[in-house]
Order: structure tokens, then sequence, then C-alpha cells
């Protein structure tokens, strides 16, 4: 829901920058025009990093990272005590 809001924002944001541009070559720039457009298209990239679904570890060696965490590292400390 967040990447969808985040997406209309920051397409929204972007057309009012484009707005801005247009009426600043024609010398009827508002001041107000551009701090929208920019506030709505960083709002929306910020909506967007919170939508985005987090990184999932990888099934690959899974069997060995088991394996190394029921260790906990007792390799290398044997020689250590010594």
């Amino acid at each position: 829901m967040l990447m969808r809001l985040g997406t209309a924002l920051t397409f929204i944001g972007l057309i009012i920058l484009v707005v801005f541009l247009v009426t600043f070559t024609a010398d009827r720039a508002d001041l107000r025009t551009l701090l929208a457009g920019a506030g709505l298209a960083i709002a929306g990239l910020v909506l967007r990093r919170r939508g985005q679904a987090t990184a999932e570890e990888s099934a690959r060696f899974v069997t060995m990272r088991k394996v190394l965490r029921r260790g906990g590292g007792t390799t290398g400390e044997e020689g250590e005590e010594e």
C-alpha cells in the first residue's frame, strides 16, 4: 500500500515540478509550486522506501549455516587455549 501511495505522490510531485519549469520559462513562476512539487516527490520517495519488502535470506547453504551456528565458533579457540 505504501509503495503505491509513494509512487503516486512521486508522480504528482514530478508533474508539479514540470509545471513549475514551464511557468518559470514564461516568467510567471511561483515558489510555492516548486516547494509543493519537491515536497511531494520527496515524500513519495520516502514512502516508497518504507514500503519495500525486506530482502529475505537466500535458501542456499541453509544446512551449512545451521551447522556453523551450532558449532558456535569452537574452531580456532582450541588452538588458543594451549
